[in-house]
Formats: structure tokens, C-alpha cells, sequence
């Protein structure tokens, strides 16, 4: 039996990743609806915002699981920054001026969120993942978002260039490992 989750993002990509990440039983919908990102440092209560808005524009089936996730590049030379901001940096300044900011530490975390709606106990879980690594100049083409920029501790590839090392090493690999281990203790 199969189970389904419903992805409540505007991102393919991030659906695709999901499809790549969980194993066949796992039906993986994308559900196209815009949400409001609200303006707080905490990608969990993010993610969870974004369920609860999710939930309310759309007519899924009362039993399906619905997730949704919020993400951030976390480094370390900036205190954390851009963090939940990630995406807000990207569309004003562009994630191509981001090592105009770094010095020598360019140090990072990519920090993932899914937070999974629970129909039966009209309850909210949330998993976070984390992936180490550093921010280099851009190299490859694969992937979406800063994965040309991020080279993942102990690889000698950015994910840009190996995103299939990214569908087993990514920070939203870690979150939904999590996610999948506890929809099996169900």
C-alpha cells in the first residue's frame, strides 16, 4: 500500500527531490498553492505556517498526509545569515553576491524543515535535517537554488554539479528520513 503526501510548494524541484529521496510506497503530489511566507527566524515555524495555510485553501481528502517545508543556507562567517531569509536574499541581491560578503570562513549549513500534517490526530509534526559544507564560486548546473554555490563536507563536488550525491547527502534527504521513520512507527 501506498502512502501519499501531498507537497503543498510552488517548487517541482523540491517535489522531484522528495520523488528521489522516499521510496516507491511513498506518493509524493505536488499541491500548487501559494502561501505567505511570514517574516520570523524559525524555518520549523515556517514550515508549519505553511500547512496551516495549505490546509485551508485546499480540498485534499480528509485522510491525506499534507506536508510543506521551509529551508535555509545558515552560514557560519555571518552568523547564520541569510537563514529563513535565504530566499528573500536571493530575489533582492541574488545568491550570485553572496561570496562578496564572505571572508576566508566560508563555512555553511544547509537547514531543512518539513513540517507533516497528521489528519487523524489533527496534529502537526516537524522534522529538521541539516547538511555541513561550504560556499564556493558557483560550479555546475544541476539542481536548483544555491546547489552550484554549496560543496558538501567531504565531497569534492558541489551539488550543482552531483545532484544525485544531493538526493542522498541533502539536508531535506535528513528531514524526510525522519519524516518517513516516524509515518512507519504509525
Amino acid at each position: 500500500m501506498s502512502t501519499r503526501l501531498y507537497f503543498a510548494t510552488g517548487n517541482s524541484g523540491k517535489v522531484e527531490h522528495a520523488r528521489n529521496i522516499l521510496p516507491d510506497n511513498f506518493e509524493v503530489k505536488q499541491l500548487d498553492i501559494e502561501t505567505v511566507e511570514p517574516s520570523i527566524d524559525s524555518i520549523e515555524e515556517i514550515a508549519e505556517s505553511k500547512v496551516e495555510q495549505a490546509l485551508e485553501k485546499s480540498d485534499i481528502e480528509d485522510d491525506a498526509f499534507l506536508i510543506a517545508d521551509d529551508s535555509g543556507l545558515f552560514i557560519d562567517s555571518l552568523n547564520g545569515f541569510p537563514g529563513p531569509q535565504t530566499a528573500f536574499f536571493d530575489r533582492k541581491v541574488g545568491k550570485e553576491n553572496i561570496m562578496k560578503l564572505l571572508d576566508d570562513d566560508t563555512k555553511a549549513e544547509f537547514r531543512a524543515a518539513i513540517a507533516l500534517y497528521l489528519p487523524e490526530r489533527d496534529d502537526i509534526r516537524v522534522f529538521t535535517g541539516k547538511a555541513r559544507g561550504e560556499i564556493v564560486e558557483p560550479r555546475g548546473d544541476g539542481g536548483f537554488g544555491y546547489d552550484p554555490l554549496f560543496l558538501p563536507k567531504d565531497h569534492d563536488r558541489t551539488w550543482g554539479e552531483d545532484p544525485d550525491y544531493k538526493d542522498r547527502n541533502s539536508h531535506r534527504h535528513d528531514a524526510l528520513g525522519k519524516l518517513q521513520a516516524f509515518l512507519k512507527g504509525l
